[in-house]
């Protein structure tokens, strides 16, 4: 039987501390919230000073007892009243994506590093088969075997996320700028090109790099 947390009671949990989160809308940029109820639909997060549209995707990150999680979801509703906070609530539901912490032998606890397709969910890069090759400031470089499902397009364009253990995530526009075909595997180079915070940016990657 599996010793983790019910990811309801971890939320219940979080939403009774009032405990801080950060929401991270698809291509934008993470805002702070804070957790404060759960319902039958969904949870209710404290967003102030951020408009969300109803059918947004986001995905939100939170420590819990010093550990992290993390899940996606979609606003159903926004503007929901708060105790105390006027209307600044998002209902989302349709969590998914349910991740807890990571693998602390690996050094990567709390890490993310992912390709965000045009279509489809985030791949992450420090999941096997794929393999984190090098990650700067404005580059990153991965391999993924010959046989992988998803193809990246050279001079395509993608969404990288970027995370670090108790940093919220940003996300960068990069293109593909090389595909190298090796023995039975698929090296990639993407190349940075829209930051829209540099300075999170570049804490983020030192972090990282140290990790990796």
């Amino acid at each position: 039987m599996s010793d983790a947390p019910d990811p309801r009671r971890v939320l219940r949990d979080a939403a009774e501390r009032r405990l801080p989160c950060e929401v991270l809308p698809r291509g934008g940029t993470a805002v702070r919230g804070a957790m404060v109820r759960v319902e039958p639909a969904g949870v209710v997060v404290l967003v102030p000073g951020r408009r969300f549209s109803g059918g947004e995707d986001v995905r939100v990150w939170l420590a819990v007892d010093g550990r992290p999680h993390s899940f996606e979801a979609s606003v159903l509703r926004a503007g929901v009243p708060v105790p105390d906070r006027s209307q600044d609530g998002l209902l989302l539901g349709y969590i998914d994506r349910w991740t807890e912490g990571g693998d602390p032998s690996t050094g990567l606890d709390g890490c993310v590093v992912e390709v965000v397709p045009p279509n489809g969910p985030p791949v992450s890069l420090l999941q096997a088969p794929a393999r984190v090759v090098d990650v700067g400031l404005r580059e990153l470089a991965f391999t993924v075997p010959s046989s992988f499902t998803l193809v990246f397009v050279t001079q395509g364009r993608v969404r990288v996320r970027l995370g670090a253990p108790g940093r919220a995530p940003v996300e960068v526009e990069a293109r593909v700028h090389s595909l190298s075909p090796g023995e039975g595997s698929l090296l990639y180079g993407l190349r940075f090109e829209a930051v829209d915070d540099p300075d999170a940016l570049r804490v983020v990657t030192e972090d990282l790099e140290r990790r990796l």
